[in-house]
């Protein structure tokens, strides 16, 4: 198999206006009509060749594919830098889909902070959304990964309002699957667990109302709206609570403990009205 780099006649490190001009004094010297495109050449065997290397030194994706391949079978020359990924798309940053794809590359090789970085750098900007860029599944997992990371630092609003994007784009097209099941889990322990250590009471009780209408599964929003009950009970919003247990019930009426809360909330507002 020829070696792209050598069939251009260009470094490991090239860049695309070294690979672009590279191929257009080949093709001119192989095709002199070609010196405005390679249009007609496409049954020439030389030519091919080194049409499909131009094509794939271009395409950074399919060139670090290729770098690998030559790495394997032992064909790169000593002395000859790889192909720089990472720095191929450091270079173009100003590019939403290239910021788009370090992210994912970044998450991928363990590089976290880096990948926080870009994600806060897109956020918001309606054509960096990762699904303009990758199947919905990978940019959904990618967003999971995003969601963990922030976990990990206690940054755990930053977390609830990465989970509740992934439960509204798999509300519209579901693309998690099995995997929804992984989702929904670490979205309650942070509602239940994480949050609940870093905001008061008024701001964690609007999570929790919120947070129910988000999870797709009734047997979670009921839970969160237990705890919602066990909140308002304690900061004596009987009618609150009340309310509350009434749309745990709804959502999924044998809950554990809705039984327990209902009677406690019917003895607070009768010692209330004995008062």
């Amino acid at each position: 198999m020829a070696d792209h780099y050598e069939l251009l006649g260009v470094p490991r490190d090239a860049g695309t206006r070294e690979i672009k001009s590279a191929f257009r004094l080949k093709a001119k010297r192989m095709h002199p009509d070609l010196a405005r495109g390679a249009g007609g050449a496409g049954g020439d065997p030389a030519m091919r060749l080194l049409l499909d290397a131009y094509r794939t030194l271009l395409d950074p994706e399919r060139r670090l594919a290729y770098d690998r391949s030559l790495r394997k079978r032992g064909a790169g020359r000593a002395g000859y830098p790889a192909f720089d990924y990472r720095n191929w798309l450091k270079e173009r940053l100003e590019v939403p889909e290239y910021r788009a794809k370090l992210l994912v590359y970044d998450l991928l090789h363990d590089l976290e902070d880096e990948a926080l970085e870009l994600f806060e750098s897109l956020d918001g900007l309606e054509d960096g959304r990762l699904e303009r860029f990758f199947e919905r599944s990978e940019a959904m997992d990618a967003e999971f990964c995003i969601a963990e990371e922030y976990e990990k630092r206690g940054r755990f609003v930053d977390a609830y309002r990465v989970y509740l994007s992934i439960f509204r784009k798999e509300r519209e097209k579901p693309a998690l699957g099995y995997f929804l099941d992984v989702v929904a889990l670490r979205f309650r322990r942070l509602v239940l667990e994480g949050l609940r250590t870093v905001l008061e009471d008024e701001p964690y009780l609007d999570i929790l109302s919120e947070a129910a209408e988000a999870v797709p599964d009734d047997h979670d929003a009921a839970q969160l709206l237990r705890r919602k009950a066990e909140l308002l009970l304690r900061l004596g919003s009987r009618a609150g609570a009340s309310e509350a247990i009434a749309e745990a019930r709804g959502r999924y009426p044998r809950l554990a403990g809705l039984g327990a809360l209902e009677r406690k909330a019917a003895s607070s507002l009768a010692r209330s009205a004995t008062a």
